[in-house]
């Protein structure tokens, strides 16, 4: 049989078998197994489409700048794309099992031989040879456990995403809380300079023999009363700091040394309600429930895996050399073969069969994991608006008896004046106003950062334009497509009920 006899044979044995079947059919829906709601209970009133970036809503420029350090900058960001990097090298190792694998073997050597009676004897040789070997991927075996290892890979990309959707709102939440303390500490010190004058204006009354010890006593302690609570404020003010430092990759107390981060003093007001999505939307807004869902794909692919090991394998090598004992006539003899072997397993202890019920177990852990984490998503949006609906009710409330503690100070100030009723009383209504005052403060953040938890819920498309930081592996190649063969069912599925999810919705 000539050189190309075993060629042919190859091509036919390609041709032949190389069209198998997976012989496990893959889940057809990319939903979660529970009931998806039509619309989430919004607020009645007008809404506006809130940015895709979504801290932008609240209008702060400096806010802005910083997120944007954070994603150049954060460790935890650079360590997921590191995991994204090793998820695509992953991902190309198993793809790279569908094609043949080729080695080239040279060698030369010489042998002498070196008798007692005779003279010495040397003999050279010289060797070059091919060598192909390829496994049959008879029941897509090899190609789903590389569309496996794309969808991890796509997931890897995802959690990636999930990390800078946490990591910005992480950021915003530092933000507000830096913006409360500085607003705080500005109102105390007007707190405290009105109480130092009323301090003196009842040592004042007291030296004229108008007042007595009692008030002047009782309004040193309502001055110490406000003094008092700087020191929590500061505390919570620079630990804030630290913590914005550190996600910057900056070492705490940094932010004012090695760059200017300029947090206004003020709380901003609260934006418009947003336009929501359906619930439906947030499969493909969260990156989270991406990456769960790819994870699902990824686990039933696995199942297939394991079921086609339990099958019949065919392996062929194919081997050509050249070999001479001079170098010129390398090439003027050929020995070439090819072999073919077939691999069934008879007896393995269950070890096969227990390994694709372990899938299976996987698959069902991961299905209940994405319907899980959609529910849990589903709930995150429904207790932000709901906290939102009774923290605004709070904060007009807040604002409504600020309002009444000022005409009740006023009021008080001037019946005492007349000498109508106690110091202490006076004392009572400045107290009641400054806790009004500083509560008003603390609420709105709360309410600001409430919509912030609901804005960060409803996630974004903003995501998927993010890049590792200069300087990283940014050409790696997320889609399986570009790692797995051209027939990608899981892709294929995935599209598929995007495009039937879309329509439905």
């Amino acid at each position: 049989m000539s050189i190309a006899d075993p060629s042919r044979i190859l091509f036919i044995l390609t041709l032949a078998l190389g069209a198998g079947c997976s012989p496990h059919a893959t889940r057809d829906s990319d939903l979660p197994a529970t009931e998806i709601p039509a619309s989430f209970d919004a607020p009645a009133g007008p809404t506006v489409e809130a940015p895709d970036a979504w801290w932008n809503s609240f209008e702060e420029p400096g806010l802005d700048r910083t997120m944007q350090r954070a994603f150049d900058a954060n460790l935890g960001l650079r360590q997921a794309w590191s995991r994204l990097d090793q998820a695509n090298a992953q991902a190309t190792i198993a793809g790279a099992f569908l094609y043949p694998d080729i080695n080239l073997d040279a060698s030369a050597g010489r042998t002498r031989v070196d008798p007692a009676d005779r003279p010495a004897n040397s003999t050279d040789r010289f060797a070059i040879g091919l060598g192909l070997s390829w496994e049959l991927d008879l029941w897509k075996k090899i190609a789903n456990r590389a569309d496996s290892a794309a969808l991890v890979a796509r997931a890897s990309r995802a959690d990636a995403e999930q990390t800078a959707l946490l990591l910005s709102g992480s950021v915003v939440d530092l933000w507000f809380t830096i913006q409360e303390k500085q607003q705080l500490l500005a109102l105390i010190t007007e707190q405290i300079d009105l109480s130092r004058t009323l301090l003196e204006l009842t040592e004042l009354r007291y030296g004229q023999g108008v007042g007595d010890a009692l008030q002047v006593l009782q309004q040193r302690l309502q001055l110490e009363s406000v003094t008092s609570a700087l020191p929590e404020i500061r505390s919570t003010l620079e630990t804030s700091r630290n913590q914005l430092s550190v996600l910057l990759a900056r070492a705490p107390e940094s932010i004012d040394t090695e760059f200017s981060v300029a947090v206004e003093p003020t709380l901003p007001e609260l934006p418009p309600f947003p336009t929501l999505p359906t619930p439906k939307d947030l499969l493909d807004r969260r990156p989270d429930l991406r990456a769960a869902y790819d994870r699902v794909a990824a686990a039933d692919l696995e199942v297939a895996v394991a079921i086609a090991d339990m099958l019949p394998a065919i392996r062929l090598s194919l081997a050509g050399s050249f070999s001479s004992d001079q170098f010129s006539s390398l090439f003027d003899s050929t020995v070439a073969s090819i072999t073919g072997s077939l691999l069934q397993p008879v007896f393995d202890g269950d070890r096969r069969e227990a390994e694709a019920d372990r899938r299976r177990a996987i698959l069902n852990e991961r299905l209940d994991a994405f319907t899980e984490r959609f529910l849990v998503a589903l709930r995150e949006v429904e207790d932000a608006i709901d906290r939102e609906r009774n923290l605004v009710d709070l904060l007009r409330q807040i604002r409504n008896q600020v309002e009444l503690a000022n005409r009740t100070l006023s009021e008080s100030r001037l019946r005492f004046a007349n000498g109508q009723i106690e110091y202490l009383d006076v004392i009572t209504a400045i107290r009641s106003l400054q806790e009004l005052q500083r509560r008003d403060v603390t609420v709105q953040r709360s309410v600001l950062a409430n919509r912030a938890s609901l804005l960060l819920a409803l996630g974004g498309d903003w995501t998927r334009s993010l890049t590792p930081p200069e300087g990283e592996d940014s050409d790696q190649k997320t889609d399986a497509e570009s790692q797995t063969a051209p027939s990608d069912e899981s892709d294929a599925v995935a599209t598929e009920s995007r495009s039937l999810r879309n329509s439905d919705a």
